[in-house]
Parts: structure tokens; sequence; C-alpha cells
């Protein structure tokens, strides 16, 4: 990966650049598809990464990004978030699945990812959210939720995430996630459930003040698909933030092992919990 962008660099060399991911994915797990986490669009593994390499093959290019979109399923998540928010400015991100048609480059898409501007981010997700509304509307068989966050902003998010969980660790040790939103139902159940709606519940319904003005200055822009086909697709907005969290599970011994290791497990505070159950 490394190699092909510096093969782009050399070839088209620009002020500045943007990056569009497209492929499978599953968040920062490695057990959804194969034993990684992006890439699978075959048989084998030949072609999937785990986000932290992801991550430093693109640091390695020795370029910062204006922006990346992810044209892939789950990738809008604070774990996902705070893997990348170091090589890029902006990123562009689903939560749940991404539909097979993908982002629609078609039509506004593509003039404003060249103009590099917070606004002209915002109009490809609007564009995303209309498209699919569009689709539904005529083929009454469509779903979607997008969101842009300013990497700038993803540091201070975290740790007032991780004041919430040190700070309720007990009443995370045997955390029922049955009342939060959950997306990727369907092929990642367990994947991400609301981030400000987790942070709320564990306030007793009350969002702390801290909190909700870092996730804003996080979450520029949030968009879903509050009616959907399959209807398990579809989206509360009352409870949608844009972006999702993993909150351990006894069933995920898989993704639990590995969730241990990765950077996010400390900096996030998980490692703070001793949960009821083997973790």
């Amino acid at each position: 990966m490394t190699n092909v962008l510096k093969d782009m660099l050399s070839l088209a060399p620009a002020n500045r650049y943007g990056l569009i991911f497209g492929s499978h994915a599953s968040a920062w797990t490695n057990s959804i598809f194969t034993s990684r986490s992006f890439g699978q669009d075959g048989p084998g593994t030949d072609n999937t990464i785990l986000l932290p390499d992801m991550v430093e093959a693109i640091r390695s290019t020795g370029v910062h990004f204006d922006y990346i979109l992810f044209d892939a399923c789950y990738m809008g998540t604070i774990e996902v978030c705070y893997d990348f928010k170091d090589v890029a400015d902006y990123l562009i991100a689903s939560v749940m699945e991404v539909p097979a048609y993908g982002f629609p480059y078609g039509t506004e898409l593509m003039p404003a990812l060249f103009e590099g501007t917070e606004a002209s981010y915002k109009k490809i997700c609007q564009e995303f959210i209309s498209f699919y509304t569009d689709f539904y509307t005529q083929k009454k068989s469509a779903w979607g939720t997008v969101a842009l966050i300013n990497s700038k902003e993803v540091n201070s998010l975290v740790s007032s995430l991780k004041n919430e969980i040190i700070s309720h660790k007990d009443k995370l040790a045997d955390y029922d996630v049955s009342s939060l939103q959950e997306y990727g139902k369907s092929s990642g159940p367990d994947i991400a459930y609301d981030l400000r709606q987790f942070v709320k519940e564990l306030n007793d319904g009350n969002i702390p003040t801290d909190f909700d003005e870092k996730l804003n200055k996080a979450v520029l822009y949030k968009g879903c698909l509050t009616e959907a086909r399959p209807a398990n697709y579809a989206v509360d907005v009352e409870n949608y933030c844009g972006l999702g969290i993993y909150i351990p599970v006894s069933s995920r011994t898989d993704w639990n092992d590995y969730f241990k290791t990765i950077d996010w497990f400390s900096a996030s505070g998980w490692n703070e919990v001793t949960f009821a159950w083997n973790f």
C-alpha cells in the first residue's frame, strides 16, 4: 500500500491529496470476514489488512491527507477515528453497512472532493443521503448513514469518553446493551452501538455537557435514512450521533482477545473495567 501511494505521489504531484478506500470492512475487528479488518474482496487474505497496519502504510508516505473517505461498511466508529486521526484532516464514513452501490460518484460528489473545504465535505455526505433517500422512494430498498469527522477534535472527544468509561466502570462490569441503538445488526452484530446514547444511558438519561460539546466539535455532519428496507436498517434519529462504539460483550471472545491488544483499549479506558465475565 505504501508503494502504491508513493507511486501516486510521484506520478501525480499535487499540493494536497485525499484518499478513497473502497472494499469490505469490519471496523477495528479482526474476524467478521477474515482475520483482518479491511480489504476482503475475494477468497483468501492476500490483500486484507488490519487497521494499525493500514495507518502505518499511509503514515509511511510522509503525506498528511486532506480527507479519507471510507466507501466500506462499519468504518464510522470511534475506534476507527482514533486510529486514523493523525493521517488525515477529515474522515467520511458510515457506522453501518454501506449499500452495494457505494457512494454516488456520478453526482456532485467528485467536484466537491476537489474543492477541499469543510463545506464541500459536508456536501459529499448530503449527496450520499440524498441519493439513497431517492433510491428508497423509487425502489423501496435502501438504507444508509454517513458522518463527517474532524480529526483534530478526536483526541478531545476520546479524553472525555475515557472519563465517562472510567467513572462508570462499576456499571460497565456487567452492562446490558439491549436498550441501545445498534448498527450492523444484519451482518455485523455487536460491532457498534450509538456512542452518544451509550454515554447518555451511563448517566441515567442525562448527557454530560463536556462530552456533548466535544462530540459536536468532532462530528461536523451526520445523516441517516430513518426509513429503510430491510426494516432493521432504519435509524432512530433521536438516538443517532453519527459515530458508533464497540461495547465488550462476553459472546465475542474472538474479538475481545484482539481488542485488548490495540491502542484503543487503554486510550479509551476500557482497560480500567473489570468485567463480571472472563475478559
